[in-house]
């Protein structure tokens, strides 16, 4: 049984910033320290992209499968669904810019991997997957550092501006990459193309190097168990977060629209090179699209400000979402398709950023981490939504797969109008704080 405080704990005050002209900032980016973080974080979503690219062409292209290519995407997603809870309870409690340069390192390694397996020229994929799966736990350490430092590094007013910023320059430098890594994949090779992403961790390993370290305002505070106490920190700690209406309306609705929503990722290559006609470059370009849109929906949000009917703009997000899917996948046409993409990214980045802003504002401070770590966890359950649409693909064709999906988005969104009481962010002090367990 968890057992509460009989009182509540205040949230941390907000960081001392430095002011300019004698003013506090009014965007996240006139915080130094938010700067840093953004160029780390920014390097790290280039070698992502790159990796998720680079893997589902490549695994097409070697076994001409649209269910094996579907299923590399959730090879990398299923691992968070046992690690995620664990790494959320890790960030809270360690130095966060020091678990994000370690976790760069450690897909940089896996990145090298692959090129290597590239290298061989064998027709042998399932070491690919055995990669993918676990660079897919480096992502569950990734994603709650990175928002954990996010936060961090400005004050609370301007969080929801400072995760669009962040969001911005990742899916920015992910359209940028996405194009370049298509051009790569058909100039250069695929296996030049998995060193080109292991460089962008390299860098941005050093990166993280120059975040400080008092940004990280409780980890040095908090018990750290380890071994099997960590474990059962983490399950509490999980179940704790899921006593909240609002915070387990939000993990519901991350599931779905991740199984059904975000599996368009994992049909796209298929959509590319079957459907549409196109190589790795057209792969290269739809992705740009994709990422233009989601740096779209994102700076939207960012010039937003602190907006207060945050739960209804979800509404509308989620709606959009399923509207755009099943637009892109009745399209045939490659300029048609160009544009419906970007509708489908601009959805897709708008919802992630409202996730990660309503979760964090639904916690108490110290949990921060964790809430995002629950939402890894989440999105864990996405390799059943890409598996399942891999074979549904394989025998209707990945049109009608990616349609239904978007259909059942649309309901997802209907579904939250009607619940949109829920989500109503209230302020973190007013949530109990679990006792921490050594």
């Amino acid at each position: 049984m968890i057992k509460l405080p009989s009182s509540t704990q205040s949230p941390d005050p907000d960081p001392v910033l430095p002011v300019t002209e004698g003013r506090l900032p009014r965007r996240a980016w006139a915080v130094d320290n938010f700067r840093r973080v953004w160029a780390a974080t920014v390097l790290l979503s280039l070698g992502n992209w790159t990796e998720r690219i680079v893997v589902g062409f490549f695994v097409l292209a070697e076994t001409n499968s649209v269910f094996l290519t579907a299923a590399t995407f959730a090879a990398r997603q299923a691992p968070a669904v046992f690690v995620a809870p664990i790494a959320g309870s890790i960030v809270d409690r360690w130095p966060r810019g020091r678990v994000l340069g370690l976790t760069a390192v450690y897909k940089m390694l896996i990145l090298v991997s692959l090129a290597t397996l590239a290298g061989l020229d064998t027709s042998v994929v399932w070491p690919v997957f055995l990669l993918t799966a676990l660079g897919g736990i480096g992502q569950s350490f990734e994603i709650p550092a990175t928002q954990g430092l996010v936060t961090d590094s400005v004050p609370r007013r301007l969080r929801m501006n400072a995760v669009a910023v962040q969001s911005a320059g990742a899916r920015g430098i992910g359209a940028i990459g996405g194009l370049l890594t298509g051009t790569a994949i058909d100039s250069i090779g695929v296996s030049a193309a998995f060193g080109i992403g292991a460089a962008a961790f390299a860098v941005a390993a050093l990166a993280t190097l120059l975040i400080r370290s008092d940004a990280v305002t409780t980890a040095a505070r908090l018990a750290r168990p380890i071994g099997f106490g960590l474990l059962r920190q983490s399950y509490l700690d999980l179940r704790f977060l899921l006593k909240m209406p609002v915070v387990r309306t939000l993990l519901i609705a991350t599931v779905l629209v991740e199984m059904f929503g975000f599996a368009f990722g994992a049909l796209l290559p298929s959509i590319s090179v079957n459907v549409l006609g196109t190589a790795g470059t057209g792969l290269g370009a739809l992705n740009m699209m994709a990422a233009f849109g989601g740096l779209g929906g994102v700076i939207g949000l960012s010039l937003l400000g602190d907006y207060k009917n945050k739960e209804r703009l979800l509404v509308l997000i989620t709606l959009a979402y399923g509207s755009f899917l099943m637009l892109f996948a009745a399209s045939g046409l490659f300029p048609l398709s160009m544009v419906l993409i970007l509708g489908v990214g601009m959805s897709a980045g708008a919802f992630d950023a409202m996730q990660w802003t309503l979760l964090q504002a639904n916690v108490p401070e110290n949990m921060r981490g964790r809430a995002i770590g629950g939402w890894v966890f989440a999105i864990g359950f996405g390799w059943i939504g890409h598996i399942g649409l891999g074979a549904l693909g394989e025998l209707v064709g990945v049109q009608w797969a990616l349609g239904g999906a978007g259909g059942i988005v649309f309901v997802t969104g209907i579904v939250l109008a009607r619940m949109a009481g829920r989500l109503r962010a209230k302020p973190a002090a007013s949530v109990p704080i679990p006792a921490e367990r050594t």
